[in-house]
């Protein structure tokens, strides 16, 4: 590309509305510019998207996967049934006919919508099918710039099998590919667990890169590189206690609601006491289910590690009448005592001895509360969210909470919106199954801003020649004279009929500006052509990501080029 004949811009002085310093280098190399509330990207912002975007569908090709499209647009009748699953509101809009009409977050669906009838037998499957779409976010709360506008360019995956142990082996399969693919640009970021079934296994991933302020939370351990969601992390087992076993007596905790008042009345640390979590569940065969939730003081319970543990399809809070029906009494519940109830305790509560709970009597909370003797749990679990400081369960080293945002998600969705769509496929006696689907999200934008965020200096961006915009910069210096031009013309042919990316400085600016520019845009060579070099036969070479400039014959440019990019192509695609 002549950039004499190119849409783009360079700036001198980053926006003020970008923060980060790679997505201000992004701004002044002229890929992408601030525009209503919005980003438009550029030319070669477009052209680095495209290569991202090449790596990761070749990804999918290579895991067997085939592109598909389907609309981005759906009646709110059709997609009614699909947007239980949805992983954000949809947004909403009326047609010219007043039907209301959706953008859906998701594809699930329509995919499995388009499947009926062509996948029939277990013969055909599993398929992995992909899509490319501009999404578009209804998110109240969102970082900004590249990392989280209201829309951005993203690929979907959506794998179909017969049935779970088929969704596990290949989630973990295209799993391995997409992660693979992301890391191509030298992004180090968190390969954190989202979500676990009642064994322990990961059913869910993101990939979160850190970013100050970012809409994802991450619980990471240095010491050994585990990460996870809060909601999704385990927390190493608690240590037995030596502690004797005190005897429980009620005490008097007037206006003590809260586990903070609680512990400040009694000034005791917040880890001395025994919080209750009242709530209902919803589970198959049993209906709803009055569950009594005892995690410490100190932690949190996770909801979504209970719903696991419950295998329940819904769980919400309790109402009060709720609480006291069940024998409790609201703000001063306590699982002694109580019959009938189904009680989860959380490992570390039950191993923690003489905590303060409730007395299930306004006013009152009983002193040394101890799992086994004073009260049995139904289920014991690990159902506490990891915070700051919580051991890491792979090494016991603290887990620190980092924000981020997500550059990948994925998770084992299962056959549950099959089922209510009744997409199903037929097995050797001709008995008809739903199908289970696994989903897969790159978002492409995001990534385009951390390998940014990762590749730069004080003078611009260094691209890996995997996603560069082009792969060589190559430009002339002082006069434009025909000797000159005429050799950069006949580089350029060469070095692009030979498959090389090449962005062509051809513009009528002094050398200082030329090479101002080509250090901001970041191709990882830049060839210069003089007519000083020219009277010697060589031309002036310079890798972006070193100081040294050499003089290279002209005849030799063409492999010198090859030589000098090959190693970093090998884990990419080409130009």
């Amino acid at each position: 590309m002549r950039m004499s004949q190119m849409f783009f811009q360079t700036l001198r002085e980053a926006p003020s509305e970008a923060r980060t310093p790679g997505f201000q280098l992004l701004a002044r190399a002229g890929l992408v510019r601030s525009l209503g509330g919005g980003y438009a990207i550029l030319p070669l912002g477009i052209k680095t998207r495209q290569r991202i975007e090449a790596v990761v569908c070749d990804a999918l090709s290579a895991a067997g996967g085939q592109p598909v499209s389907v609309p981005l647009v759906r009646s709110a009748e059709q997609a009614a049934a699909a947007l239980s699953d949805a992983d954000s509101r949809p947004i909403r809009f009326r047609d010219r006919a007043g039907r209301e009409m959706l953008i859906e977050a998701g594809h699930e669906g329509a995919v499995l919508a388009a499947a009926e009838g062509v996948i029939q037998s277990y013969r055909q499957l599993p398929v992995l099918l992909y899509e490319t779409w501009q999404q578009l976010r209804g998110e109240e709360r969102l970082v900004g710039g590249l990392f989280g506008s209201r829309e951005g360019r993203v690929v979907d995956a959506y794998s179909l099998h017969a049935d779970a142990v088929s969704l596990g082996e290949g989630y973990q399969r295209i799993r391995q590919a997409l992660t693979a693919a992301c890391m191509v640009g030298g992004v180090d970021a968190y390969d954190a667990i989202a979500a676990e079934d009642a064994a322990g296994g990961p059913t869910a991933h993101k990939l979160i890169y850190p970013v100050a302020g970012g809409e994802e939370t991450v619980a990471c351990c240095d010491a050994c590189r585990y990460a996870a969601d809060p909601e999704g992390a385990r927390l190493a087992a608690p240590a037995p206690s030596s502690e004797a076993l005190l005897p429980m007596q009620a005490v008097e905790t007037p206006n003590c609601k809260t586990i903070a008042e609680l512990a400040g009345f009694l000034s005791i640390p917040t880890s001395h006491t025994a919080k209750a979590v009242f709530l209902v569940a919803h589970i198959a065969d049993e209906g709803d289910r009055f569950v009594f939730a005892v995690v410490r003081g100190d932690t949190a319970l996770n909801e979504q590690k209970l719903k696991a543990v419950l295998n329940a399809d819904t769980l919400g809070p309790a109402t009060e009448d709720e609480i006291r029906q069940a024998g409790a009494e609201p703000g001063y519940g306590s699982p002694v005592g109580l019959t009938g109830v189904l009680v989860v305790a959380d490992e570390l509560a039950v191993h923690s001895p003489n905590l303060v709970a409730g007395a299930n009597r306004a006013g009152y909370h009983a002193l040394n509360v101890n799992h086994g003797r004073d009260y049995q749990a139904t289920i014991v679990a690990g159902i506490a969210m990891a915070q700051e400081g919580s051991p890491c369960p792979a090494c016991g080293n603290p887990l620190a909470l980092e924000s981020g945002v997500a550059l990948m998600e994925m998770w084992q969705a299962g056959d549950r919106l099959a089922q209510i769509l009744e997409a199903t496929y037929l097995d050797g006696a001709g008995r008809a199954h739903p199908l289970a689907l696994g989903r897969y999200r790159v978002h492409l934008d995001r990534l385009l801003a951390a390998i940014a965020e990762a590749h730069h200096d004080e003078h611009g961006i260094l691209w890996p020649a995997p996603i560069a915009p082009y792969e060589v910069h190559l430009m002339t210096l002082g006069k434009a004279t025909p000797e000159v031009t005429a050799a950069a013309d006949r580089l350029y042919a060469d070095l692009t009929g030979a498959g090389v990316g090449v962005l062509y400085d051809d513009r009528d600016e002094r050398a200082g500006v030329k090479f101002n520019d080509a250090d901001l845009i970041g191709a990882p060579l830049r060839v210069a052509v003089g007519d000083r070099g020219l009277k010697g036969g060589t031309v002036e070479v310079k890798r972006r990501d070193q100081a040294e400039v050499k003089q290279v014959p002209l005849d030799e440019l063409a492999a010198h080029a090859a030589d000098a990019l090959s190693p970093d192509r090998a884990s990419g695609v080409a130009a």
